[in-house]
């Protein structure tokens, strides 16, 4: 009896010592860019969540933001931009930029890795999936892709295989022609489950976590649902192509 009240106190402080930890992914910026051959070579970019840029505003653009993500940064977030300059816009492109990090705070923000293999693109016009992609280092030290994305292209390419350090992901939107008061309906989506997304991994968390988008044009008189639902409802939705390019460059650093 009593090696058996021994053993039971010893496996009860065993359990209560071992507490369970989750990951946590922390969003340094979210954000989104388009570009039109009337907005010149440099896209305008709006950010969700982070700096608080706001480019649209004034050229002509009203902007809607509304972030659902959980405390956990899983879920939706969705942009929706009417075009109320008045005029039509052309060669119009639409992007979604995420950097986040995976348990920056135990394991540092530069350990990281990401993938494309499990994602598809679009068919350009005739649905509402990515027609690009870009997985780069953000911008702070080497890499393209926020650069990229005021240039108005993405090089549907993932810089970082298989080499770890602070990842970023991008998608790209061929919308062409947004008529005066139409709307831009866009919504993207980290998920723990596979959602057919880019990819980003943390070894040493053993985690990761999936990034998709759709974007859509709609007539500015329909209701808006919430980022969720619009999430599921964007993929039966249609949009219409076309690509702009320019130049512009990032400055900033991250301390290691």
């Amino acid at each position: 009896m009593v090696k058996k009240s021994v053993y039971a106190i010893a496996s009860l402080f065993l359990v209560t010592a071992s507490p369970v930890f989750s990951s946590v992914i922390g969003i340094t910026e979210y954000s989104s860019f388009i570009s039109a051959s009337e907005f010149g070579s440099t896209s305008l970019q709006h950010t969700g969540v982070g700096p608080g840029i706001d480019d649209y505003t004034g050229a002509g653009l009203d902007v809607v933001f509304t972030n659902s993500l959980g405390a956990d940064n899983i879920g939706s977030v969705s942009w929706q931009i009417t075009n109320s300059t008045g005029s039509v816009l052309n060669d119009v492109s639409f992007f979604g930029f995420l950097d986040a990090q995976i348990d920056e705070a135990t394991n540092t923000f530069f350990n990281e890795t990401a993938s494309a293999a499990g994602f598809t693109l679009g068919s350009g016009s005739g649905d509402s999936q990515p027609d690009s992609f870009e997985i780069d280092e953000p911008g702070y030290l080497f890499g393209d892709i926020f650069t990229n994305l005021l240039n108005g292209s993405l090089d549907n390419t993932n810089a970082l295989l298989g080499i770890e350090d602070d990842v970023s992901l991008a998608l790209g939107f061929d919308v062409g022609t947004l008529l005066s008061d139409e709307s831009i309906l866009a919504s993207f989506e980290i998920s723990e489950i596979d959602n057919g997304g880019l990819y980003q991994y943390d070894a040493a968390s053993d985690y990761g976590f999936y990034f998709l988008g759709v974007v859509s044009i709609i007539d500015d008189e329909i209701e808006i649902p919430n980022p969720s639902t619009l999430f599921l409802m964007s993929i039966g939705f249609l949009a219409i192509g076309g690509v702009k390019a320019g130049k512009h460059k990032r400055m900033g650093t991250k301390v290691c």
